[in-house]
């Protein structure tokens, strides 16, 4: 990528115009209600709504302004076309599009959701909570799957399925009472296979005949789908997979018959809504998960034997080789510590052990790639410190070569150009080797040579979809001050795919933030990044909000476009924002990573007083007005700051919050902390009802009933709690919503009163 062939789009003003307040002063506002400080004559006044162009209900817009870009990028079959999602009205409802390979100029549509019949009417249960795992805020056309080989989409819409073919015509095959779920094509796009009632069936596209390959599954189990921890803790996302000759289908069969109930109970217009969730508490009992392979001509299944010693394991991230005489699986203890990966005969069903990797404190699913053109296998692991990409025999296991090597992570693997021998990926590597940068590289698959940068011109987040032969990507690329733009490149040229700011973006003066470093307790360079009031006066001292997550797995601070409407807000306003990422999160290697492993929330909240500490010697700054906002973990970190350090914050928002961990899922709690019996003492730590007497300064907490990620139960022992002490607080529930908010009525309702508790209580 050059500077002269793809255009960068400038926006906001450079930090220096707005942090020296050498662009003017305030204007006239109006001050909100609050309780009285003795900030004297350095005092800001909050200035009212008015005083920003983001309005609430612009808060509540998906996507946020400059993300109007292609998403879900894939390449066709015949490698002529990029296909991707993209709204043609500027809001959240997608349509399907194609943009010619060989001309960038040529996109048109390919799906509307108006080129469908109109659905069974409210969405299904089992879709909404798939949305929610997924995180899927979009309408229209939100997801579609290629067939490998042949020129089938498979669109599903509604809870039905529908196929378009080569010859362009939209078929409707399903149309029942109940949702069909993840429908997926096999490589030669004959059949499609999909999950209903809980069980596995498959459908001839050219006859439309559907057959049932499962049957007779008890209440409490499903074929064909992975559990609550696949989906929402480890990122697997489906739980069947077709063979390369479309012949037999590997799937995982789930019961959760043992799994306790917990009740997920609101109400919404059509009344109250009563579900009980089978979740997986930390330290009880997880679903049993076994796997399956189905002959589809017979419908005869035969199960999988795992390999090894006994006990309760994950399973995931399935892949049959090319010649579909293997398939592989990753098996993965249920402390997380030991990962398995595990070849398959397809013919005798026999497994083998080929590879492990262990660590004392998690080790996670590894990306796979099983090679088309030799039998070898790339796979990532962290067994120096950094996750690195390695190649493996894919028969024995046996290592042949460290692809990448070095202090620092690969994220993702790309693609592999088999023919050049080469391997792509996303890492935060050299040259830069910054942890707020992510490119694209390429290296020998070999290891033979240093990995070459091939985009580290364009500072930023880069994030590349690649083709099958590893040649050809898609690289959507964007940075703090750059609205993202996506580019489709090889090796002789590169052209943007088209697509076009929001109408109102230039109107809503986006400031970019400033990247800072602060000295860490702990002694490591912790990254943050400070967005000051749009106009600082000199002399005058400034309210801040920290903008906390904080919890594992999660970068807050990186040079990505991210507008934060809410910040810009109250940037207009007099108010700056504050990010910290602190000890626990990942892209600085291994020891960072699992510094608070078995103690969540001690070292996040030591690191993030230090940036309090920090934001306490600006000038610009009021020591004494500093508030903390965080949604999920973020809840539970805002809460943590104000009860386990009362004072340092004067006003606290905690959205969602996980109030004692004891209370979490047992896939993601158990990876950072044990369970409760191995770890009583890192357990109690994370319970927050005891603390509850500390309490000063103002809090509100925000939650959903039918939150069934992070369950109401939590901020009802917090209420309790508070109750007990007879402490004052303000809540504020939704009794229709989930973890994520999705009516436009909440999503503008929940930002207006966290932004006005803020401007009340500062």
């Amino acid at each position: 990528m050059t500077g002269a062939e793809v255009p960068i789009r400038p926006c906001g003003w450079p930090f220096w115009a707005y942090a020296l307040g050498s662009l003017g002063l305030v204007g006239a506002c109006v001050r909100s209600p609050r309780t009285p400080s003795a900030g004297g004559e350095h005092e800001v006044v909050i200035a009212g709504p008015e005083a920003s162009p983001i309005t609430f209900e612009r808060m509540s817009r998906w996507p946020e302004p400059g993300w109007q870009v292609p998403r879900a990028i894939a390449f066709s079959p015949d490698g002529k076309s990029v296909i991707f999602l993209e709204s043609e009205k500027h809001d959240d409802e997608m349509a399907l599009f194609s943009m010619d390979r060989a001309d960038a100029r040529n996109v048109r549509v390919l799906v509307r959701a108006s080129d469908l019949p109109t659905g069974k009417g409210p969405m299904s249960r089992e879709e909404e909570l798939r949305r929610e795992r997924e995180r899927k805020r979009d309408k229209g056309i939100t997801s579609y799957v290629w067939a490998k080989r042949a020129p089938l989409l498979v669109v599903p819409f509604g809870g039905d399925v529908f196929a378009r073919r080569g010859d362009e015509s939209i078929v409707r095959l399903t149309e029942t009472p109940e949702p069909e779920v993840d429908p997926r094509p096999c490589d030669s796009g004959e059949r499609i296979a999909f999950v209903r009632k809980g069980e596995l069936f498959a459908i001839d596209v050219a006859t439309q005949k559907e057959i049932q390959l499962t049957r007779r599954a008890a209440p409490g189990v499903t074929r064909g789908l992975s559990d609550f921890n696949g989906q929402e803790e480890f990122g697997e996302r489906h739980g069947h997979f077709w063979s390369p000759r479309c012949d037999r289908i590997v799937y995982v069969e789930v019961d959760e018959r043992e799994v306790e109930e917990v009740p997920v109970f609101g109400y919404r217009e059509a009344g109250g809504d009563l579900m009980m969730q089978r979740y997986p508490i930390t330290g009880r009992k997880n679903p049993i998960v076994r796997i399956g392979v189905v002959d589809v001509a017979s419908r005869k299944t035969t199960n999988v034997r795992l390999p090894g010693p006994g006990g309760e394991k994950y399973l995931g991230r399935f892949a049959w080789a090319p010649d579909a005489r293997t398939f592989y699986f990753q098996m993965l203890s249920r402390d997380q510590k030991k990962l398995d990966l595990v070849r398959v005969d397809a013919a005798t069903l026999e497994p083998k052990v080929i590879a492990t990797e262990s660590a004392p404190t998690w080790v996670e699913f590894s990306q796979l790639r099983v090679l088309e053109r030799s039998p070898r296998l790339v796979w990532t692991t962290n067994r120096t410190g950094f996750r690195h990409i390695e190649l493996l025999d894919a028969t024995s296991g046996a290592h042949l070569a460290d692809v990448t090597q070095g202090s620092w992570d690969v994220e993702s693997i790309g693609g592999v150009d088999e023919e050049e021998g080469r391997v792509m990926f996303q890492a935060r590597a050299p040259p830069l080797e910054s942890p707020l940068e992510a490119h694209i590289y390429a290296a020998s698959l070999s290891g033979a040579s240093q990995p070459r940068c091939q985009n580290c011109a364009w500072p930023g987040i880069h994030d590349a979809v690649f083709d099958d032969s590893g040649k050809s990507w898609v690289d959507v690329f964007s940075a703090a001050d750059v609205a993202p733009i996506a580019v489709r490149r090889d090796r002789s040229r590169e052209s943007e795919v088209p697509s076009s700011l929001d109408p109102d973006f230039h109107t809503l003066g986006i400031l970019p933030p400033k990247f800072v470093t602060i000295p860490g307790p702990g002694g490591e360079t912790l990254h943050g990044s400070l967005l000051p009031p749009r106009t600082i006066i000199p002399s005058k001292r400034y309210p801040f909000v920290v903008l906390v997550y904080g919890g594992p797995g999660h970068q807050s601070v990186q040079n990505a476009w991210s507008p934060q409407l809410l910040a810009q807000h109250l940037a207009d306003r007099g108010v700056g924002t504050f990010r910290l990422d602190n000890r626990g999160t990942p892209g600085r290697g291994r020891a960072f990573e699992t510094a608070t492993y078995g103690r969540l929330g001690e070292l996040e909240l030591a690191d993030q007083l230090a940036g309090v500490d920090y934001l306490a010697k600006l000038p610009f700054v009021d020591a004494n007005r500093i508030g903390i906002y965080g949604h999920s973990y973020g809840g539970f970190m805002t809460l943590l700051a104000m009860l386990r350090a009362p004072g340092r914050f004067a006003v606290g928002v905690a959205g969602s919050p996980v109030v004692d961990f004891s209370l979490y899922d047992s896939g993601y709690t158990e990876r950072y902390m044990g369970t409760p019996a191995e770890n009583p003492k890192g357990y109690a730590g994370t319970d927050l009802v005891p603390l509850a007497p500390n309490l000063r300064g103002k809090l509100l907490v925000i939650h959903a009933l039918m939150d069934e990620n992070v369950h109401f139960q939590n901020t009802a022992r917090l209420i309790d709690a508070f109750a007990a002490a007879h402490k004052t607080f303000d809540l504020l529930v939704f009794p229709g919503e989930r973890h994520g908010y999705r009516s436009p009525r909440a999503k503008e309702y929940a930002a207006e009163r966290v932004i006005e508790y803020f401007a009340r209580n500062l």
